[in-house]
């Protein structure tokens, strides 16, 4: 079957699973396997192989199934004892039509653990939106299938995963030396406590340990709980699940804190009630831990012992910014780019130094595919919203610099970048060239 090239997301939460015994088979001489990783967006991304073609899947703690939603363009792949279910997920909308595939060969790129009765979900026929958000291809999600056999270590500062085949003494003297903390296993998805203080109270929060969530923390307002949005907030576009937009506020907690680590000031998303109203919620569940949060540390998850290990890293005291420009902006495609160089036959070169016959000058032209941008949200009140920028408006330049030559992350960092600093945008709007300038205005 052939998968269509889609658009996904950052934040991906479903309500349904796939009932399996899948299991990953080591397929290596050494005790422990090393696997690379890129990480975008706080995201880990991941090679790996389904049914013979090369993919690139996010790690993914907070998905109870193995997803795939978009496929690399000009190929083909098999899925196996297909059939179609309705499923629901975060944001505003109805179920969608979904495929269940089973008994299908998985493996990492190179073959060191191998599932030949690998479950999956093919979601076909929905606007996701990860690959244009991320600017680079993503193919799917990589679900709870693959910690429930070994212990998985995480090395966020270094890029880099392992599998532990068994509790050996090295692997034990390690996680002796880090912290611990008791996890409950549900639905096959890992839920973490962590002490949460904010409007001058102090609250525990069970929240789900989710890698594949891009924000640091999620919560759910609740007053028994004593968890709320602070007075300081802005509305905010949050992400885009299988059932639409997902809406809410965002602010800051004052303190995060788990066993002897505290975080402060950390952003904190509260998506709106509308948005979770068809998820089916763990009861006492108060929220989602996400890979900003996650990377701040280096894990060892035991999934069957349920306890994870971990210490700080080198990204521990980032900190943690937001977009103060209210754009966001959307990977569009790609266009044809040309560059002028003047041919080697008009040139000569004596003692190391070039020289140039302007007489008989000829060019040649080079072409590049790059990649192009648009906006395609911006929050009410912004800096760009105050400025005149819309929807749909296509970038050209960015502070002087042509827009191809940033990636989806370097815009991402210059909106993030520091307060005031002066925003110079070019657009094209109905095909009209227009020029707009503002600051980075800090709201939280």
């Amino acid at each position: 079957m052939k998968i269509l090239d889609s658009n996904i997301k950052i934040i991906f939460l479903l309500l349904w699973s796939i009932n399996s015994i899948a299991q990953l088979e080591w397929n290596s001489k050494k005790e422990k396997i090393k696997i690379p990783f890129e990480l975008t967006h706080n995201l880990i991304i991941v090679d790996v192989v389904i049914n013979k073609v090369d993919l690139k899947m996010i790690l993914d703690t907070g998905s109870q199934s193995n997803l795939l939603f978009s496929f690399p363009e000009n190929d083909s792949i098999e899925f196996y004892n297909p059939r179609i279910i309705n499923i629901k997920g975060l944001g505003y909308g109805e179920s969608l039509e979904a495929i269940v595939s089973s008994k299908n060969t998985f493996s990492l790129k190179n073959e060191s653990v191998i599932d030949e009765n690998f479950d999956i979900l093919l979601i076909t026929n929905h606007d996701i939106g990860l690959i244009n958000k991320l600017g680079i291809p993503i193919n799917g999600i990589l679900g709870s299938s693959f910690f429930k056999d070994y212990l998985v270590e995480i090395n966020y500062a270094k890029k880099k995963l392992f599998l532990h085949k068994k509790e050996n003494k090295r692997i034990t003297r390690k996680i002796k030396k880090l912290n611990s903390t008791k996890i409950n296993i549900i639905r096959d998805k890992p839920y973490v406590n962590f002490n949460i203080n904010n409007n001058n109270s102090e609250a525990e929060a069970k929240l789900l340990f989710d890698t594949g969530l891009g924000d640091g923390l999620w919560l759910f307002e609740n007053d028994e709980a004593q968890i709320k949005c602070s007075n300081k907030y802005f509305n905010d576009f949050l992400g885009k699940g299988l059932g639409g937009d997902i809406m809410g506020k965002k602010s800051r907690v004052q303190k995060l804190k788990i066993n002897k680590f505290e975080l402060l000031d950390a952003l904190v998303s509260f998506p709106d009630s509308v948005s979770v109203k068809s998820l089916d919620l763990i009861k006492g569940r108060n929220g989602s831990l996400g890979g900003e949060i996650i990377k701040r540390f280096n894990w060892v998850l035991d999934y069957k012992n349920e306890t994870f290990y971990f210490t700080k890293n080198s990204l521990f005291n980032e900190r943690f910014n937001y977009n103060m420009s209210g754009i966001e902006v959307q990977h569009s495609g790609v266009e044809i780019v040309s560059e002028k160089f003047i041919n080697k036959n008009n040139q000569s070169d004596v003692n190391n130094t070039i020289y140039l016959d302007d007489a008989n000058l000829s060019y040649s032209f080079r072409y590049f595919f790059k990649p192009s941008f648009i906006i395609k949200k911006i929050r009410l009140n912004s800096p760009a919203d105050k400025a005149g920028l819309k929807i749909g408006d296509k970038l050209i330049k960015l502070n002087g610099k042509k827009s191809y030559n940033y990636s989806i992350q370097k815009i991402t960092d210059l909106f993030q970048s520091e307060e005031g600093k002066k925003i110079k945008i070019e657009v094209e709007r109905e095909g009209e060239i227009l020029e707009f300038e503002f600051y980075l205005e800090k709201i939280l």
